[in-house]
């Protein structure tokens, strides 16, 4: 039993999910370290769930733990899970601006959209949870198969 799952360890696309949910984890902790800094520092229980300055802070501080998260999760994506070697001269930017875009995606459809729709209905920290768990399935697919996926050699 424990050679098998020593040889299962072994398999680089098991090995290159589990870096997946492990930089995932932290690119989350990220997330939320500071969305929760910023709702308390400015406020956000103060207010009425569903007003105008509820959803304003809400959507201010998920901006900046976007973008912040985003940043982190490209670097440790890059280098550690997909393992690319792109540099400047060879795509290095080509796969930023299409981390970026997807990222923009996810945050418009995810971020955005749904969490404000649901912040009239759900607690603010359920909501960001359901979203944090889409916006990481959409976003490792976007990674594997677009972002930094191997080109087939000729």
């Amino acid at each position: 039993m424990i050679e098998k799952i020593k040889a299962l360890l072994k398999n680089p696309k098991i090995q290159e999910m589990i870096s997946y949910v492990f930089f995932g984890a932290l690119t989350t902790l990220v997330n939320w370290c500071v969305y929760v800094f910023l709702t308390y520092a400015l406020g956000m229980q103060q207010h009425l769930r569903g007003s105008a300055m509820y959803i304003l802070i809400g959507n201010a501080a998920t901006l900046c733990a976007w973008v912040l998260s985003v940043l982190f999760a490209f670097f440790t994506n890059k280098r550690y899970v997909f393992h690319s070697s792109a540099s400047r001269q060879s795509g290095a930017w080509k796969e930023f601006l299409l981390f970026i875009s997807a990222r923009i995606m996810s945050y418009l459809i995810f971020d955005m959209l749904l969490y404000t729709a649901l912040l009239y209905v759900m607690n603010d920290k359920m909501d960001k949870l359901l979203m944090n768990v889409l916006v990481i399935l959409f976003n490792y697919a976007a990674s594997k198969w677009v972002i930094f996926r191997k080109q087939d050699k000729k």
